[in-house]
C-alpha cells in the first residue's frame, strides 16, 4: 500500500467527512456524535514520543514478513461502498481470515492503516467491511457490515480459511463485534479450528442477546479492551461484553496513559485507529491481538501465558494491565454515551 494510495485515501475521506457531517447536522444519531468526539481526540499523544519507546523487533507486536494486496468486492448491503479485502502477498494456501467492523465515521480503512497492515503482516487475511453514516438505523447497519463480510468470503473463498477466523472491531464496529461474530462462528459454522473475539472500546451493542453469548462454541476466546482516558463509550459496555460471552478463554485489558522521559503517551478512544503513536499500538493493541490470535488458530499455550503476563509489571514501557474482575472507573457521567442511555439496548 504505497503512499499516493494512502493520500488519496485521506484526501477522499476528509471530503465525504466533510459532506456527511453537514448533512447530519445536529440530528439526535449518536453515532454521529460519536464520531464528532472521536475526531476531536486525535491529537492525543505527540508523534515525537515514539522515540523513547524501543520498537517491538520479535515476537507478539512485532510486524511479520507479509505486505498487503489490497482487493475490492461489492457489497449488496452498502452498495455505495466496496468491501476491501487484504490479501498477504506471498503466503502460500489458504489464510485465517480477521474480520474487522470500523468505528463510525466514513469507512475509510486507512483510518486503521496500521493495524491492517500489521494483521495482514502476519499471513492473516483482513476483511474490512462499512455501514452507511447517515439515513440508516443501527440494525441497517449491522446488515451492511455482515453481508459485506458474507460477500468476501463468498468471492474469496480460494484464499480464506474459514476454520479459523477472528472477528475484531472498534468504538462502533466493537460494539457489532459480537453480533458479527455470533452470525460467522456460531450461525456460518466459521472457526471450527479456531477462533476469537476482539472488542476495542465498544459502543452499544445491538443484535446480540445474553443468550446468544452463552451460544459460543468451546474453544473460542475473547479479548475486551478499554482506554483509560475513553470519555466516550462508558466502560460498562466493555464490562457486559465480557461478563456474559461464554468463552474458554477471555482477557480483559485496560491500556494505561503514561509518559517515557516526559513524552505523552495517551490512551484514549482513538487507540486502535486515529492515534498517532504507532508504539502505543504495537504494544497496546498489537501485542494481544497477534497472542490471541496465536492461541486461537494454533492452539498455543504459551501465547496463553503470554496474555496472562501481559499485563504484569515490566521493564520499560507497559501500558496494560489485566483486569480479571473488571470494575467501572468512572461515573457514567464522565462518558459521551453511558450505559443507562435509552438508546443502549442491553441495559436492562
Amino acid at each position: 500500500m504505497n503512499l499516493a494510495r494512502r493520500l488519496y485515501s485521506r484526501f477522499g475521506a476528509l471530503v465525504i467527512t466533510c459532506a456527511l457531517l453537514s448533512l447530519v447536522g445536529t440530528a439526535p444519531d449518536a453515532s454521529a456524535g460519536l464520531f464528532r468526539r472521536h475526531q476531536q481526540q486525535d491529537k492525543s499523544s505527540a508523534p515525537d514520543c515514539d522515540p523513547q519507546v524501543p520498537a517491538i523487533a520479535s515476537g507478539y507486536g512485532a510486524d511479520g514478513p507479509y505486505k498487503a494486496d489490497m482487493q475490492s468486492v461489492g457489497n449488496p448491503g452498502f452498495e455505495r461502498k466496496p468491501v476491501l479485502v487484504f490479501l498477504p502477498q506471498g503466503a502460500s494456501g489458504k489464510r485465517p481470515v480477521i474480520f474487522f467492523s470500523h468505528g463510525y465515521g466514513p469507512g475509510d480503512w486507512d483510518t486503521y492503516g496500521a493495524l491492517i497492515d500489521h494483521m495482514v503482516s502476519l499471513g492473516y487475511v483482513v476483511v474490512f467491511s462499512s455501514y452507511p453514516m447517515v439515513m440508516s438505523t443501527e440494525e441497517g447497519r449491522y446488515d451492511s457490515l455482515w453481508k459485506g463480510f458474507q460477500a468476501a468470503a463468498d468471492r474469496y473463498a480460494d484464499h480464506m480459511d474459514l476454520s479459523r477466523v477472528g472477528f475484531v472491531g472498534h468504538s462502533f464496529g466493537g460494539g457489532a463485534t459480537p453480533a458479527m461474530a455470533y452470525k460467522g462462528i456460531v450461525q456460518q459454522g466459521w472457526g471450527k479450528q479456531g477462533a476469537f473475539l476482539m472488542e476495542l472500546a465498544p459502543w452499544y451493542s445491538f443484535q446480540i442477546s445474553d443468550v446468544q453469548l452463552q451460544q459460543f462454541p468451546a474453544g473460542v476466546l475473547q479479548a475486551t479492551q478499554v482506554y483509560d482516558k475513553d470519555s466516550v463509550n462508558d466502560h460498562r459496555m466493555a464490562i457486559d461484553i465480557y461478563s456474559h460471552t461464554r468463552v474458554t478463554a477471555q482477557y480483559f485489558f485496560m491500556v494505561h496513559s503514561g509518559e517515557v522521559n516526559g513524552c505523552a503517551f495517551t490512551a484514549d478512544h482513538s487507540t486502535p485507529g486515529t492515534n498517532v503513536s504507532l508504539r502505543q499500538k504495537q504494544y497496546a493493541v498489537f501485542r494481544p491481538f497477534d497472542a490471541l490470535a496465536d492461541a486461537a488458530f494454533n492452539v498455543s499455550a504459551a501465547a496463553r501465558a503470554a496474555l496472562a503476563a501481559m499485563g504484569a509489571p515490566a521493564t520499560g514501557y507497559q501500558p496494560l494491565t489485566l483486569e480479571n474482575a473488571p470494575a467501572p472507573d468512572e461515573p457514567e457521567s464522565y462518558y459521551k454515551y453511558p450505559w443507562s442511555d435509552d438508546r443502549n439496548p442491553r441495559r436492562n
